[in-house]
């Protein structure tokens, strides 16, 4: 099993056209945890050359059960085939090329870029493993049993309407990705001699994984850095630092990151008003959580539950893999 990685992140998305998980605007993509389609429906069996583009908010994973493709990149074009597994990380400018002669099977995992930063304010992941395009060839079933079994699962829970699919959907999305990890870190280990822990540097893993639970805890009701910083104890700029080291992103960022989570959790999940979701989340008044909401994502609560009804009643698969 081998593993390429590409450290040339895209340095103008603007330049390729950019998608979010179902076509809507990037803000409502990430209110979608996740998708899971064939090849086969999703890019037309990759019979046709997709062309250099960007994912704004998701985590793209193409698993090649059978046939060949090449992944194209500004770092350089690598070839792959049977058995092998590529993740494609946000703001990462990529295309396809094609074998018209070669039939190629397989199944792509799209999750949002949301629920990685999830994983890495909890301290689950290193996020330099999730940086960078990754290619991982020849996957074994007899090595590897587990990932294939997380992929089949995956897919099988997301044609699945059987209660509670959508628990049933994280879960098995978050096994598939546990996994990933751990084959990028088995490969690490054999090629270049360091463990997980040394990939990227978790020094202040104990405090991130603190931080995460006090937000969890309180983010509906403190919303000011200050609280946090006082319950660990620290200064709101060495508690920043942590935050970005492990998050990509600031305390502040991350406090509003959650309620916007829940918020759109709320509005796509339940029947509650924007002034009942308002106050849930500690906002005394609704204006002000409206245009919070507005500010951040692009929608305003009612537009975002409007979309999201439509998304459910027409299905999750809106759109192909990488429209022409």
């Amino acid at each position: 099993m081998t593993q390429k990685t590409t450290r040339r992140p895209v340095k103008s998305p603007t330049r390729a056209p950019a998608y979010s998980l179902y076509g809507e605007s990037p803000e409502f993509g990430q209110s979608i945890f996740s998708n899971a389609e064939s090849i086969l429906v999703r890019s037309n069996n990759l019979t046709s050359n997709i062309d250099l583009h960007v994912h704004l908010d998701l985590y793209q994973f193409v698993y090649i059960s059978e046939g060949r493709s090449t992944l194209i990149s500004p770092g350089g074009k690598y070839n792959f085939g049977t058995n092998s597994l590529v993740m494609i990380p946000p703001n990462i400018e990529h295309g396809f090329y094609s074998y018209i002669e070669t039939k190629t099977f397989g199944h792509v995992i799209t999750i949002s870029d949301a629920y990685f930063d999830r994983l890495a304010q909890r301290g689950v992941l290193a996020s330099d493993l999730v940086k960078y395009i990754t290619i991982i060839e020849q996957l074994d079933r007899g090595r590897n049993p587990e990932v294939f079994t997380a992929i089949e699962r995956v897919i099988y829970e997301h044609n699945s309407e059987h209660y509670p699919f959508i628990l049933a959907r994280e879960a098995a999305v978050l096994s598939f990705i546990v996994e990933f990890l751990r084959i990028v870190a088995e490969r690490n280990v054999l090629q270049f001699g360091v463990k997980t822990s040394d990939i990227g540097d978790l020094s202040g893993k104990s405090k991130i994984e603190i931080l995460s639970q006090l937000i969890d805890r309180y983010y509906k009701t403190e919303k000011n850095v200050q609280f946090y910083a006082d319950r660990m104890n620290m200064s709101i700029s060495n508690l920043n630092k942590i935050s970005v080291k492990a998050t990509g992103k600031t305390l502040h960022s991350n406090i509003k990151a959650r309620n916007l989570e829940q918020a759109r959790s709320y509005l796509a999940n339940t029947n509650l008003s924007v002034k009942e979701i308002s106050f849930s989340l500690g906002y005394d008044d609704a204006a002000y959580f409206t245009r919070f909401f507005t500010t951040n994502t692009g929608l305003s609560p009612i537009a975002f539950r409007r979309l999201s009804v439509r998304a459910t009643r027409e299905g999750e698969h809106v759109l192909p893999l990488d429209p022409a």
